[in-house]
């Protein structure tokens, strides 16, 4: 059986357990709010950036315009090519040099 300096002691036992168990749910929350914090900031952050699917409908319309791009300078340097023998050629029907 107990006596009362038992009960005393362990009185004193929990009451020292208790407000260190508040000095750390204490200390959890001063942390919690810190994590929050940089969470807020984070999100804040985060904000602008795209969406997967829109990231990748952006850079479908991108390739899809570089496609155009290159497909425009082949037909382009084609034409170029053609016109080039055609100048020699009336060049050469002239007799006129070319100065390239």
């Amino acid at each position: 059986m107990l006596t009362k300096d038992d009960l005393g002691k362990i009185k004193l036992l929990i009451t020292a357990g208790s407000s260190r168990v508040i000095k750390c749910v204490g200390k959890l929350e001063d942390r919690m709010e810190k994590v929050e914090e940089k969470l807020e900031r984070v999100e804040d952050k985060i904000e602008f950036i795209p969406t997967k699917e829109e990231y990748f409908n952006s850079m479908d319309k991108l390739m899809g315009e570089v496609l155009k791009v290159r497909e425009e300078q082949t037909v382009i340097g084609k034409v170029l090519s053609d016109h080039s023998d055609r100048l020699e050629k009336l060049e050469g029907k002239v007799g006129i040099s070319s100065s390239f």
